[in-house]
């Protein structure tokens, strides 16, 4: 009986020091991928948070968490996907706000510092997105080092609808660093190999993210030295109308981009009071759309300089 007993005490602890020595080395990366599990459930909350001070306040401690764990993990899309987008929604969201505030107010020399941080933000999110796509298809280096025809076909590749999650925050993030370097003309020309990552998202699922894609596709083609502003305006109306005019940054950028540079003074004011009147039509966008207020506020309070 004694024999039994230590023999099953025995076998126990076999057990316990094989975990040990088997798994001990890849606790860390149980921990973080655990993590990570446990913040992509949360994020939701996030999105639908109200106070955008607190918001923008937290989000800089979340980003640098986040480095730490992407550090353990490199290759965990979650973390990838959540570490790209906390970055874009931080540099669009304060940190351009900030700009566009200070350039209204003359402030240009600081307005500038803060737009070299957002551009770091958005390139920072450009390697994230980029690395998670070559994790689905290792041939992006070469597809973005040819033509846009060449990337455009190298893209059908991807016909999955989850796809068109990895190649819009691809397209977004590049798309975003363009719009902070406008002065780059090297940066810029990569406009249209942004753009078609976003095309190819729009065409495997049009309604992701609040019809996001459409958005992007507004703002960046009327954002074009010679854009075609009926396309950019074919653009907003589609995400309106996929999103019942609930997502309000559709409404915003619309006035920002396509009323100003139309000078169409009229439409810009009905856009900007429709944001402004909404009370809270997408609960599970609440951050998007108080985000979308202030910058309504903004655009209001300083239309004359814009017109």
């Amino acid at each position: 009986m004694y024999q039994d007993l230590l023999s099953r005490h025995l076998r126990s602890a076999l057990g316990v020091l094989c975990i040990v020595v088997l798994g001990g080395c890849d606790v860390a990366k149980f921990t973080a991928d655990s993590t990570v599990g446990l913040f992509t459930r949360a994020a939701p909350a996030f999105e639908s948070y109200w106070d955008y001070d607190l918001a923008g306040e937290a989000l800089p401690a979340t980003i640098v968490q986040f480095e730490g764990i992407l550090r353990v993990i490199p290759d965990n899309e979650a973390m990838l996907a959540q570490l790209s987008q906390a970055y874009i929604a931080y540099a669009y969201g304060w940190i351009e706000a900030d700009v566009e505030a200070l350039e209204f107010e003359g402030e240009y020399d600081e307005a500038e510092v803060q737009r070299r941080r957002a551009r770091t933000m958005y390139l920072r999110a450009l390697d994230l997105t980029r690395h998670t796509v070559r994790l689905h298809n290792e041939g992006v280096d070469s597809a973005v080092g040819g033509t846009v025809d060449d990337l455009e076909a190298w893209l059908q590749e991807f016909v999955e609808e989850k796809d068109a999650e990895i190649l819009l925050w691809h397209g977004y993030a590049w798309g975003s660093y363009i719009n902070a370097a406008k002065d780059d003309m090297e940066a810029v020309a990569d406009l249209e190999y942004a753009k078609a990552f976003v095309v190819r998202s729009i065409e495997l699922d049009p309604d992701y993210y609040h019809a996001a894609g459409y958005t992007f596709m507004g703002v960046a083609t009327a954002s074009e030295m010679a854009g075609d502003m009926d396309e950019a305006k074919a653009y907003f109306e589609k995400a309106m109308a996929r999103t019942e005019r609930r997502a309000l940054q559709v409404q915003v950028n619309m006035a920002r981009y396509y009323a100003v540079k139309e000078g169409d003074r009229e439409l810009f004011d009905k856009l900007l009071a429709e944001t402004m009147d909404a009370h809270d039509p997408l609960p599970e966008a609440r951050l998007a759309n108080v985000m979308a207020r202030q910058r309504a506020a903004l655009y209001i309070d300083n239309a004359d300089q814009l017109f």
